[in-house]
C-alpha cells in the first residue's frame, strides 16, 4: 500500500511517498522518497493550498491509496476544517482543507493539526510506541503542544491543548494570536532567534552573557509550559520535537538540569526528526476513526 504525507508548516511543506505494509505495524511505514517547498505563507491561502497541492503532485499520487495532511493551525479532527489559524497561515482560518484537496483529486483526503500528526508520528511509529499516554511539544515557528490521552486514535483520545498560547506573562511579548505573553513568544526558535541570536547554532555556543540569560530564560520558561501541561493532563511521558530539536546536542543537557529540578515526569527528545509529521498524518489516516472525512 501506497500513502502520501504532507506536513505543513509556516516556512516549509515537507511531502512523503510511504510505503506500507501492516497498518498497524510500526515497522512497516518505510518513506521512499521525501520532498521539501517553500510554504510562501505570506502570499495567502490560495498560494498555501498551490503548494500543497505541488507537494503532492511531486509523487505519483493516483497510484497511491491515501493522502494525509498535518497542518498548522486548529484542524477539527471529524471534519478536516480548519478551525482557525494565526497570522503564520494567512487567510486559513475557515478553509474546509480535507475537502478542498479531495476536490481537487477526486479522493479521500484526512487533515489533522501538525503538532497532533508529529505526536502520532512519535506516539505510535518512534519513541512513545511503548508509552500509554504521551505529550508532544513541537518547538519551531511557533510552540505546538497535543496530548495523546489514549491510543484509541478518534476525536476523544487526542487534545490540541494550545499550550502554545498559555500565558507566560501577563501584558508580555505580541503574540500572532493578538494576545500578549503567549508562550511560543518564549518558547520558539522564532523567539530564540528573535531574543538571542538569528543563528541558533552560534546562540547555542555563544559565550556572552547576554545570550546566556536568553537561553538560560528559555529553558526556565520551557518548565514552566511543561509543569503546566503535566498539572492538567499528568502525561506518562513528555516528548519534545521540532527544529530546534534537531539542534539538541547543543542544548538539552543544559535544559535537563533545569528541567529535572522542577519536574519527575520522563522527558525524551523525538526520535522521527521532521519526518513525524509526514508518518503521523498517514498512521491516523491508516487507523484513525474520522465521522467526516
Amino acid at each position: 500500500m501506497l500513502a502520501i504525507g504532507v506536513d505543513v508548516g509556516g516556512t516549509s511543506i515537507k511531502s512523503a511517498l510511504i510505503e506500507i505494509g501492516d497498518a498497524k505495524v510500526a515497522e512497516s511505514y518505510k518513506i521512499i522518497k521525501f520532498h521539501s517547498l517553500p510554504t510562501q505563507a505570506r502570499d495567502g491561502r490560495d498560494s498555501i493550498v498551490s503548494n500543497i497541492i505541488k507537494a503532492i503532485e511531486v509523487f505519483d499520487w493516483e497510484a497511491c491509496d491515501m493522502i494525509a495532511v498535518a497542518s498548522a493551525g486548529t484542524i477539527e479532527w471529524n471534519s478536516g476544517d480548519v478551525i482557525y489559524a494565526t497570522d503564520s497561515l494567512p487567510g486559513f482560518t475557515g478553509l474546509k482543507l480535507s475537502k478542498t484537496l479531495s476536490e481537487r483529486f477526486g479522493k479521500r483526503v484526512v487533515a489533522i493539526n501538525d503538532a497532533v500528526g508529529a505526536l502520532v508520528g512519535e506516539g505510535f511509529l518512534g519513541v512513545g510506541k511503548n508509552a500509554e499516554s504521551a505529550m508532544m511539544f513541537t518547538l519551531g515557528t511557533g510552540l505546538g503542544a497535543s496530548f495523546l490521552k489514549s491510543k484509541n486514535l478518534d476525536a476523544a483520545s487526542i487534545i490540541d491543548t494550545k499550550l502554545g498560547h498559555y500565558k507566560l506573562y501577563e501584558g508580555g511579548r505580541e503574540c500572532a494570536c493578538g494576545d500578549k505573553g503567549c508562550a511560543e513568544r518564549y518558547v520558539s526558535a522564532t523567539a530564540l532567534k528573535k531574543y538571542g541570536n538569528d543563528n541558533l547554532y552560534q546562540l547555542f555556543n555563544a559565550n556572552d552573557v547576554t545570550q546566556k540569560n536568553v537561553l538560560n530564560n528559555f529553558y526556565k520558561d520551557f518548565t514552566r509550559v511543561i509543569l503546566r501541561a503535566v498539572e492538567l493532563y499528568s502525561p506518562g511521558l513528555i516528548i519534545v520535537g521540532g527544529g530546534v530539536i534537531e539542534m539538541s546536542k547543543y542544548w538539552w543537557q543544559s535544559f535537563l538540569k533545569e528541567y529535572k529540578s522542577k519536574c519527575t515526569t520522563p522527558i525524551s527528545c523525538a526520535s522521527l526528526g521532521n519526518k513525524a509529521g509526514v508518518l503521523g498524518a498517514v498512521y491516523a489516516m491508516a487507523n484513525g476513526v474520522f465521522e467526516n472525512q
